[in-house]
């Protein structure tokens, strides 16, 4: 569907909330609208990059519950002691785990999630994209954001994800690169500065509200509570630049997959509400 507006899709971080934008570019799809740039932030960088990439929206829907990684594997027979997960992203958590048990072990291992998203996208560099993309991640030498517009995707990847205490940080050059979302989970300007006319934010983040001191008693919880307060105290701001937002109520933590698809149907049915109105916003012939 052409339209007469060049608009972008900007999927913010949030790790399993992240997985609604799933559900949205199902609606787009179906509905022949297409971004001509995508931007995006963790969760949101994997799935707008994989899209960017080529992948349907269909096939990311088959990868949040139970696609076999026995494909995309490294050559070889996982260690026993190690389960077989169920899905991407099972897989993801299980590989950085197997790093960090290697490691401990002295022995030399390469980045088994980079090697994992080059399975996905192969080496296609961002630059050449058919869709205009961009993710970013943030330097903990420097403490500046990190924007990726060039490049090996799957490098670009690896390093929007890396979640604080969660995933090994990336090392580039001189730079030690984790998750752009603690400094800025909708990354709306990269998208104006890629020739946006009309930014479309998917918005999943949730409200920060005060919790129990009692229900904060471990590494997952103290992880989970600081990615939202430092999530928190940018957003609104950022949000506001947007031209049009698709509100997805999501109100899961950042670490809570279990439920994938009910997430990603979630961003279905927000995106389908708001299908009329995201239409004249981009100035989609009817």
């Amino acid at each position: 569907m052409r339209t007469s507006k060049t608009w972008a899709l900007v999927l913010m971080g949030g790790g399993a909330r992240g997985l609604a934008h799933v559900g949205v570019l199902r609606v787009l799809e179906r509905n022949g609208l297409a971004p001509a740039v995508v931007t995006g932030t963790s969760m949101g960088g994997i799935v707008g990059g994989c899209y960017a990439a080529g992948i349907s929206a269909d096939r990311l829907t088959d990868w949040l519950g139970g696609l076999r990684i026995d494909d995309f594997s490294r050559k070889g027979t996982p260690p026993k002691l190690f389960k077989r997960p169920k899905n991407l992203f099972e897989y993801v958590f299980l590989e950085d785990s197997k790093n960090r048990f290697f490691g401990k072990l002295g022995l030399e291992r390469g980045d088994a999630i980079e090697a994992y998203f080059r399975s996905c996208v192969g080496d296609v560099r961002i630059e050449d994209l058919p869709v205009k993309f961009a993710c970013n991640a943030v330097d903990l030498v420097s403490g500046q954001e990190v924007l990726f517009t060039e490049g090996p995707l799957y490098r670009a990847l690896r390093a929007t994800m890396s979640l604080p205490l969660v995933f090994a940080p990336v090392r580039a050059g001189r730079m030690l690169l984790l998750d752009g979302g603690v400094v800025n989970s909708a990354p709306i300007e990269a998208a104006r500065d890629l020739g946006a006319e009309v930014a479309v934010l998917v918005d999943i983040h949730r409200p920060l509200r005060k919790v129990a001191a009692a229900r904060i008693k471990g590494t997952r919880q103290v992880v989970q509570r600081t990615i939202e307060v430092a999530q928190a105290a940018s957003f609104e701001e950022r949000a506001r630049a947007a031209d049009f937002v698709i509100r997805v109520p999501v109100d899961l933590g950042i670490l809570e997959f279990s439920e994938a698809r009910k997430i990603a149907a979630r961003g279905e049915r927000a995106a389908a509400a708001s299908l009329a109105a995201l239409k004249e916003a981009v100035g989609a012939a009817p």
